[in-house]
C-alpha cells in the first residue's frame, strides 16, 4: 500500500490527475485542488495541469496584440501566486523572468504561439508545486517537452524513452507534468490544440499502463446534455469508453477531442469529477452491458462553419484532413460523396480562416460556406441498431430545419446539422423525448361535477405515480361543465382549477379545434344527451372516448356505429364505468367470451345507488331522505330520477346484453318509482316526496310482512332482459349485500351450476373515479 494524502487507495499502477484551468483559476480554486490532491493523489502519481483560468486567453492576445498586452498579464499572474503562496517570492522573480523573455522574444519576432502560450502550462506547474512543498507534500515539476515527443498526428514518438523518464522519477513525490505541451520530431515546442490536457493526460496514462484516469474539471461528470443549456439534464454514471470515444469526437465541453484514442489499445478507467464533489462523478469504462442501445447523452457544438469542396478526390480528401489535424482544426460531421467528388464538413468559427488558408493553399475549390451551423449528436452504445430509437430521434426532428443528418463511422452516434438559433429548442425537444417522460396525449374532462372533481383529484394526488406507470407525463387541458370551461395550453393539473369561462354554446369545443386530426383522450363524465351527440363527432376528429355516460353505450344502432368509426381512426373507446363503476365486470365477461366460454345468463343488483337506498331503507325513516342523503354524497345521477325510474339499470342491462350478444332478447321493464310520481320538473319531484315515501312504505311493510326484502333486480339472458323491484327471500344472493355494493351474477358454461360472483361498492364519486382512471390508463398505456 503506497503512502496517500489522505485515506488508503489500492492501485496497481500509478494513476493520472488532470486538473483544468478552472480548477485552477484562482486560490479558492486551487485550494479545493489541495484537497482533491490530499484525498485521491499517491506519492508516486502524475498530476497533469494546464494553465491557470484565463491565462492562455491573455497569451494570446499578447501573442496577437503586441507586448502593450504584457502589464495586465504580470498583474493577474502576479495577484493569482502572491495570494496562493504563503512565501511567493521565489516564484515571482522566475515570474518576472519568464515575463522579460517573453517581451524581448516577442519583440525580436522569434517566438512562435507555441512558445508563447506554453508559459500558461509552465506557470500553473511551479505554482501549484511551490504550494504543495509548502505544505509538507512531496513533489517536483515537469516540463513535458523533456518527456513527450509526437509525430504530425500527435501519437507518440519513442514511447519507451518517455516511460523510462516518467519512471525514473517515481520516488521523488507526485509528478506534476504540463499538460497541452510536447515537442515535435524536429524538436521544436508545439502544443497539442484547445483543450489539450485532457489528451497530455490520457496519453501518460496509456505510456505508464495506468489503471485510472481522473479528469478533475468544473463539472461533477459528464451529463444527458450541457446542464448550461438544459438545466434538466442530469449526471450519467457510466460511460463505455467507445460512448466517451464518440462524445469526445463531438466536440464535448467535458471529453475533448482524441481524448479517449490513447486508451483505446491500453484501456483505463477514466473518472470524470469535480473538486470536492459529493457524487462519484462519471465512471468510463472499457464495456457495459448497461443501457445499450439507449441514448446516453446529447452532445452540443454551436457556432460551426459548414464547408463543401468540390472536385477533390478521395485519396486527396484524405490527405487534406491530415492536414487539417496536422493544424489542430477539429472537424465535425465529415463525408466524402465518391461519386460526385465532394466533401462536406464543419469546422469551428475560430478556425475557419486558417482552414481557408489551407483550402487555398491545397489549390482546393471551395463551392459552399455556411455560418452559424450547430452540430446535435445523440450517443449511445449501438444506438445506430436500434431502429426504434433512430425513428424516435428522426420524428423529433421533422419540425425543425434540418440541414443534414450525418450517420458517423462507429454505431454509437447519429447527428444533426441545423441553423444555431434552432438547436436549442431542438436539443431540449430531444433531452425531454429521450431522458424525460414522453409527452402525454392531451386529456379534456367534460362534466366537473362529483365524479369529475374526484377524478381529477385523483390525477393531481398520484400524479407522479401515473405518469411512471404510464411512461408518460399527464397533460390535463381542458375541464368543462355545461355551464363553464377552463382550458390552458400546459398542464391544468398544476393550476387551481376553476372553470370560469362561458360556455352555455359548447365554446369549449371550439378550443379544442386545434386538436382535430392529432391525438387526444376524452373523458365523458357526464350523463347528458347534448355531449353523447357529439360522439361522432369527436371520433371523427381522432380523438379517444372513455364514458361513464351510458346513452350510447346503452344504444346498439350509435354505439355499433360509433365502433365502426373508431376502428377506422384506430382510436379506442372505453366503457367499464358505464356497469358496476370500478367492478371489472366488462372486462371479466370479454376475458370468459375470448378465452372460449359461453354466458348464458347474468343476474344481480347493478345498480350501486339504489343498492344503498333500499338497503338502509328499514321503513322508519322517511325513504326520500335516503335519496336526498344519496344525491348529496354522489351516489346518484345528477337527477336521481335516472336511478328511481330504473332508467340506468336498464341501461346497464342493454349494455352487457350488448357485449354478450342478447340484443334480440324481449325486455321487461319496470321502473323502482312509478313514473306518474316522478313527471314533470326535478322541482316537482322533490315536492312528491311525501307521496314517494307513501308508496314505497306500502311495499317495505307488505314485504317485511312475508319475510322478504325490497330489491331492484336485472337479469339478463339470450332470452329475456328483465329490470324491476321485486320482493327476495333471505336466500338470494343480493339479500345480505351491503348498501351501495353492487353484485353480479355469472352463469356461463365453465361456471354452471357454481356461478361467477363479482361484487363490490357500485356507486360513491371515489370507485367511479377510481374506475375513468383505470380506463384513462388502459388508453396511455396502449397509445
Amino acid at each position: 500500500m503506497a503512502e496517500i494524502y489522505g485515506q488508503p487507495v489500492a492501485r496497481e499502477t500509478p494513476a493520472v490527475h488532470k486538473f483544468g484551468g478552472s480548477s485552477l483559476k484562482d486560490v479558492t480554486a486551487i485550494s479545493s485542488v489541495i484537497r482533491t490532491i490530499r484525498s485521491h493523489v499517491r506519492t508516486e502519481d502524475v498530476v497533469v495541469v494546464s494553465a491557470n483560468g484565463g491565462v492562455t486567453d491573455q497569451l494570446i492576445q499578447v501573442f496577437n496584440d503586441g507586448t502593450h498586452r504584457l502589464p495586465a498579464l504580470r498583474e493577474s499572474v502576479q495577484q493569482l501566486v502572491t495570494t496562493v503562496l504563503d512565501q511567493p517570492d521565489a516564484l515571482l522573480v522566475s515570474l518576472l523572468e519568464d515575463l522579460e523573455l517573453l517581451s524581448s522574444g516577442l519583440s525580436q519576432t522569434t517566438l512562435s504561439v507555441h512558445d508563447v502560450l506554453a508559459y500558461g502550462e509552465l506557470w500553473s506547474a511551479q505554482l501549484l508545486s511551490a504550494r504543495l512543498h509548502e505544505l509538507g507534500i512531496p513533489n517536483h515539476w515537469r516540463d513535458a517537452r523533456d518527456i513527450l515527443t509526437v509525430d504530425a498526428q500527435n501519437n507518440p514518438v519513442n514511447p519507451a524513452k518517455a516511460v523510462q523518464i516518467l519512471l525514473d522519477s517515481k520516488g521523488e513525490g507526485i509528478q506534476i507534468l504540463t499538460g497541452f505541451l510536447a515537442r515535435n520530431e524536429a524538436g521544436q515546442g508545439i502544443t497539442l490544440g484547445r483543450n489539450g490536457s485532457d489528451y497530455s493526460a490520457t496519453l501518460v496514462a496509456s505510456l505508464l499502463r495506468s489503471s485510472a484516469v481522473y479528469l478533475w474539471t468544473d463539472v461533477d461528470g459528464v451529463y444527458t446534455a450541457d446542464p448550461h443549456v438544459i438545466p434538466e439534464a442530469r449526471r450519467i454514471p457510466t460511460l463505455t469508453l467507445g460512448e466517451a470515444q464518440a462524445l469526445s469526437e463531438l466536440g464535448s465541453h467535458v471529453l475533448h477531442h482524441k481524448t479517449i484514442n490513447p486508451l483505446l489499445q491500453h484501456p483505463a478507467r477514466i473518472i470524470i469529477n469535480t473538486c470536492d464533489s459529493d457524487t462519484l462523478g462519471t465512471d468510463v469504462v472499457e464495456q457495459s452491458r448497461a443501457g445499450e442501445g439507449q441514448v446516453k447523452t446529447l452532445a452540443h457544438k454551436s457556432q460551426l462553419v459548414q464547408l463543401t469542396l468540390a472536385g477533390i478526390h478521395e485519396l486527396r480528401t484524405r490527405q487534406f484532413q491530415a492536414e487539417l489535424t496536422a493544424g489542430q482544426i477539429n472537424q465535425y460531421a465529415c463525408h466524402y460523396d465518391k461519386t460526385r467528388q465532394v466533401l462536406q464538413l464543419c469546422v469551428e468559427q475560430v478556425d475557419f480562416f486558417r482552414t481557408s488558408q489551407l483550402i487555398r493553399q491545397a489549390g482546393l475549390t471551395l463551392v459552399q460556406q455556411l455560418s452559424g451551423v450547430s452540430l446535435i449528436s445523440a450517443v449511445g452504445h449501438n444506438i445506430r441498431q436500434n431502429h426504434r430509437v433512430i425513428s424516435q430521434l428522426l420524428g423529433r426532428t421533422a419540425r425543425f430545419d434540418v440541414l443534414n443528418i450525418h450517420y458517423p463511422g462507429n454505431d454509437h452516434t447519429l447527428c444533426v446539422l441545423l441553423a444555431d438559433e434552432q438547436a436549442e429548442a431542438l436539443l431540449a425537444d430531444l433531452h425531454a423525448a429521450c431522458f424525460d417522460l414522453a409527452p402525454s396525449i392531451p386529456i379534456v374532462v367534460l362534466g366537473y361535477g362529483n365524479i369529475g372533481q374526484q377524478f381529477i383529484r385523483i390525477l393531481k394526488d398520484n400524479k407522479a405515480s401515473i405518469e411512471q406507470r404510464v411512461k408518460q407525463s399527464l397533460s390535463l387541458v381542458a375541464v368543462a361543465n355545461s355551464r363553464h370551461y377552463q382550458y390552458a395550453g400546459e398542464c391544468l393539473l398544476d393550476e387551481v382549477i376553476v372553470p370560469d369561462q362561458d360556455n352555455t354554446s359548447g365554446e369549449i369545443y371550439q378550443r379544442l379545434s386545434d386538436y382535430i386530426n392529432k391525438p387526444l383522450v376524452l373523458i365523458d363524465l357526464t350523463a347528458s344527451e347534448a355531449v353523447a351527440a357529439r360522439y361522432p363527432e369527436f371520433v371523427a376528429n381522432g380523438w379517444h372516448l372513455i364514458s361513464a355516460n351510458k346513452l350510447v353505450a346503452a344504444d346498439d344502432i350509435r354505439a355499433s356505429h360509433l365502433e365502426a368509426e373508431l376502428e377506422k381512426q384506430h382510436r379506442r373507446w372505453l366503457t367499464n364505468t358505464t356497469v358496476g363503476a370500478a367492478l371489472p365486470i366488462q372486462s371479466s365477461l370479454r376475458k370468459l367470451i375470448e378465452s372460449g366460454d359461453q354466458v348464458q345468463a347474468v343476474n344481480g343488483v347493478f345498480s350501486g345507488s339504489l343498492s344503498w337506498i333500499f338497503g338502509q331503507y328499514d321503513g322508519q325513516r322517511p325513504f326520500m331522505e335516503w335519496v336526498r342523503q344519496a344525491h348529496a354524497n354522489a351516489y346518484t345521477e345528477p337527477d336521481p330520477r335516472d336511478d328511481l325510474s330504473g332508467q340506468d339499470v336498464y341501461r346497464k342491462a342493454l349494455i352487457l346484453a350488448r357485449q354478450l350478444g342478447f340484443n334480440e332478447a324481449r325486455v321487461v321493464f319496470t321502473p323502482a318509482i312509478p313514473d306518474e310520481l316522478m313527471a314533470g320538473t326535478l322541482e316537482q319531484f322533490w315536492a312528491r316526496s311525501a307521496a314517494i315515501d307513501e308508496h314505497v312504505a306500502g311495499l317495505w311493510k307488505a314485504a317485511n310482512e312475508q319475510g322478504k326484502s325490497l330489491c331492484y333486480l336485472a337479469s339478463i339472458s339470450s332470452q329475456e332482459i328483465n329490470v324491476s323491484l321485486q320482493l327476495i327471500d333471505q336466500q338470494h344472493p343480493a339479500a345480505g349485500l351491503r348498501p351501495g355494493d353492487n353484485i353480479f351474477v355469472i352463469d356461463s358454461a365453465w361456471y354452471a351450476g357454481n356461478p361467477l360472483v363479482i361484487q363490490g361498492p357500485g356507486a360513491g364519486r371515489e370507485v367511479t373515479a377510481a374506475g375513468v382512471l383505470n380506463d384513462l390508463i388502459e388508453v396511455l398505456q396502449s397509445a
